[in-house]
């Protein structure tokens, strides 16, 4: 897992530490503030290595398996610890361009805060708002792509590729999938995933099955989980007949709604109380440079 490459993968894994390891001690010893390791001078503790492990998320924790796995990300520690040694040498903070990066990225967390603090957590999605935007919109809402269809999972291109061989080669598709797939959920059915929306599964696991006419099999697909060969049996396109066909694209929608009006109001009332005083003559000297902000929520989290 460490290498002196620097891959997608090992950045994710660094990016996602979000703060560096504590360095003090404290009084009451236990295990969690056991030196797991030590960077000239700086520990690496059981409980902040348990921390930054939790954080990641499960996907990516998945990519160290394995006894090696937790050896392998205690190695990515070290390696971020000693980078932000060498930061801190170089003392990048009185770069005017870093720190303008910093303030701007202070600003965003403050405006998602506010936003999060003074509209998300104040929208509600009732039973009868959901029916009644259906009822009101049922002519309007898009028609629902569907497909009954199966995949093999396993962790490896070589195994998978290997699989594919034997299906080009006349094997039975649910054969190999209870022999070989790693997925518990579909592996005891032959692979069969039911039926399949689009819309509700990984881009690329779409792309794949909604690019398939029925009775085909695809090549190998990469996803985060691992390597699918995926089959097709049938796919067909329906308008929703009911509430639960349409429940979350609904409620996304109500909820946008709701967003809007509510930043809306907000920015009206702070508009309201405060003294706010603009140069329209030094306006019009800038010129028409600045391309037009459409969706004002959007413009005020940059």
């Amino acid at each position: 897992m460490i290498c002196y490459d620097i891959s997608m993968q090992w950045i994710l894994a660094l990016t996602l530490l979000l703060a560096a390891c504590n360095t003090s001690a404290d009084p009451a010893i236990s295990t969690r503030d056991l030196t797991l390791a030590q960077v000239n001078g700086t520990r690496i503790t059981v409980d902040q290595f348990n921390q930054k492990w939790l954080q990641l998320p499960r996907e990516v924790r998945t990519a160290y398996p394995g006894s090696n796995g937790k050896k392998d990300f205690l190695g990515e520690l070290i390696t971020r610890e000693l980078l932000l040694e060498k930061a801190r040498r170089m003392k990048p903070d009185r770069d005017k361009t870093l720190g303008d990066r910093v303030e701007d990225f202070r600003e965003r967390l403050l405006l998602d805060a506010v936003l999060r603090e003074l509209i998300e957590k104040k929208i509600e999605v009732t039973e009868e708002e959901l029916t009644a935007y259906f009822n009101a919109h049922r002519d309007a809402l898009p028609a629902i792509e569907e497909a009954r269809a199966g995949h093999i999972l396993v962790k490896t291109e070589a195994e998978a590729n290997a699989l594919l061989n034997r299906l080009r080669r006349g094997a039975d598709f649910a054969a190999l999938a209870g022999a070989h797939s790693i997925d518990p959920g579909s592996k005891d059915k032959g692979g069969d995933l039911g039926v399949v929306r689009k819309g509700r599964t990984l881009p690329e696991f779409e792309e794949a099955v909604f690019g398939l006419k029925p009775g085909r099999i695809s090549g190998l697909v990469k996803t985060p989980y691992g390597y699918h060969i995926i089959r097709v049996q049938s796919r067909r396109t329906r308008k929703p007949l009911a509430v639960t066909d349409v429940r979350d694209e609904i409620r996304q929608q109500i909820v946008k709604d709701k967003e809007t009006a509510l930043f809306e109001g907000l920015v009206k009332t702070l508009k309201t109380e405060s003294n706010i005083v603009i140069s329209d003559s030094l306006l019009a000297s800038i010129g028409e440079n600045v391309a037009p902000t459409h969706d004002p929520a959007q413009a005020a989290r940059r």
